[in-house]
């Protein structure tokens, strides 16, 4: 009890004392300063005079005073889980979502003759296909049958064609699928809306970016789990190299 100093580090004593822990938040805290316009005004002029052009809007106090009473105000959840600690406790780190992921895909043979990634998109309301790989195929399909699609950019555009009741397995699986028959289009197969319905498809996705698709065989009733992968590079290509747009109906 005599010695005359005891050496603390600042985690000691802010877990020691609510008080100083307190002090020390409400100074580290950042905290919205109102300002009046004639301050704001002074300072710029104050700043760089050769640069202030007179007929510019300078800021005005309105833009850091307080809402009007009655509003609603939508506080930063970052700022308000920070606010909400104990003096004891440590701010965890928040997880946020990344700026973009790949699209999925599942393997399935087209018509017993090749296997091939197949990208999965409920936003389409139509299967469709590459003409490139439909030819390659040999797939035999209706040209009276045309269907005119509405691009993301608002572009109307028409479909080659329809290739009816083409046998595509998945696994032991095998469904039956209309698909229209596109001119380049961004991809090889693309399973829409139909492909869900039909399968009464199940999608589970994880943390890890993995991604299951349960489905139903229309036929017998069971039901398989599918392990998707990521989307890859086109396997058939148009002549000059470009992917061509991706439409949706």
């Amino acid at each position: 009890m005599t010695t005359p100093c005891v050496m603390l580090s600042p985690q000691e004593l802010l877990s020691l004392s609510p008080e100083v822990c307190q002090k020390v938040r409400d100074s580290v805290t950042p905290k919205r300063i109102t300002r009046d316009s004639k301050d704001v005004l002074y300072t710029a002029q104050n700043t760089n005079t050769d640069a202030i052009d007179d007929n510019l809007p300078y800021a005005s106090s309105t833009a850091f005073s307080d809402p009007p009473p009655g509003s609603i105000v939508i506080a930063d959840p970052y700022k308000a889980f920070f606010t909400n600690l104990c003096p004891r406790e440590r701010p965890a780190p928040i997880t946020v979502v990344k700026e973009s992921l790949a699209l999925r895909s599942i393997h399935m043979l087209i018509d017993n003759q090749e296997t091939i990634k197949c990208i999965i998109d409920p936003g389409s309301q139509i299967i469709t296909m590459s003409e490139d790989y439909a030819h390659q195929l040999g797939l035999i399909y209706d040209p009276t049958i045309i269907l005119k699609m509405e691009s993301a950019n608002g572009e109307i555009d028409q479909s080659l064609s329809l290739a009816q009741n083409v046998s595509c397995n998945i696994g032991d699986v095998t469904l039956y699928l209309q698909i229209h028959i596109i001119h380049e289009p961004a991809y090889d197969v693309l399973l829409g809306r139909p492909f869900d319905i039909l399968t009464e498809s199940i999608v589970k996705n994880f943390a890890n970016k993995d991604q299951t698709i349960t489905i139903r065989d229309p036929n017998t009733g069971r039901r398989i789990a599918i392990p998707t992968v990521p989307r890859g590079p086109l396997r058939h290509r148009n002549h000059t190299g470009m992917h061509g747009p991706d439409f949706r109906s």
